[in-house]
């Protein structure tokens, strides 16, 4: 039921899009239009403390990302705006963000994955007396960095393609699997999963046997916006800090 649900929404999405391009000339424009309509969305299927907003994040040692389009809160991430702009935020109180585009080319590729490396070299402050619920994998990668993923509306790139320009780059730079793309979702071209050591609480297996890495896990537009809700119910980490993070961004 769920998934014929998130199909209607999808053809809806896609349909927005349309609209979108028929409507506005300047790129930019549809651009920030197109990040509106995946923001209203996730905003109306995640729960209230998830506030959706767009911007730039710190953490205390004053590290900062790049523009993000998409950064989902926590319930520890203070009301300090009304997220109708672009923001600053702190990364104790991010639990997942990602990166809108209306056409995935790739040169978004290269720029996608140095600005997921800047994002994942944040380190969130972890508290004495902090409960955390998952696995040492889970924990390594969306715990002590914080979940990032690739939202497409349409992608000049195959899903193979996009695969393999991911691959190739891990491995001939030997980034850690903390500081990579963590999915990426291609509403006309499938999905791609990042599963890390192979040992998180999702795994990806063949003849039983789970297999670490990038796997696309879906090879048509089917079903699409469903695997991006099931992704992100997976990877949200769950935590309980004793004191609000934002003390110590306040602390004289």
């Amino acid at each position: 039921m769920f998934k014929k649900k998130f199909e209607i929404i999808q053809k809806r999405m896609e349909l927005n899009l349309q609209e979108i391009r028929e409507s506005l000339s300047h790129s930019g424009d549809r651009g920030s239009s197109a990040e509106g309509v995946v923001r209203e969305f996730l905003c109306s299927y995640l729960p209230p403390y998830n506030r959706i907003g767009e911007g730039e994040i710190i953490d205390i040692n004053g590290a900062q990302t790049t523009q993000l389009d998409l950064i989902i809160t926590n319930e520890y991430h203070p009301t300090l705006n009304d997220l109708s702009g672009p923001e600053m935020f702190i990364i104790e109180g991010v639990a997942c963000v990602g990166e809108v585009k209306t056409k995935l080319n790739s040169q978004d590729i290269d720029t996608l994955i140095q600005s997921c490396i800047t994002y994942k070299s944040l380190k969130p402050e972890l508290q004495d007396g902090m409960s955390v619920h998952g696995n040492r994998s889970d924990i390594f990668r969306f715990v002590d960095h914080r979940p990032y993923f690739i939202f497409a509306f349409e992608s000049q790139l195959a899903i193979a393609t996009i695969h393999q320009k991911l691959r190739d780059y891990y491995l001939e730079n030997g980034t850690p699997v903390e500081q990579q793309i963590d999915a990426v979702f291609c509403l006309d071209r499938g999905t791609i999963w990042n599963f890390g050591d192979g040992t998180g609480s999702y795994q990806y297996k063949v003849s039983n046997i789970s297999q670490p890495g990038l796997h696309i896990t879906n090879q048509t537009n089917d079903g699409v916006l469903f695997d991006l809700m099931s992704w992100i119910s997976s990877v949200i980490p769950r935590y309980t800090y004793p004191r609000a993070p934002i003390q110590r961004y306040l602390a004289p």
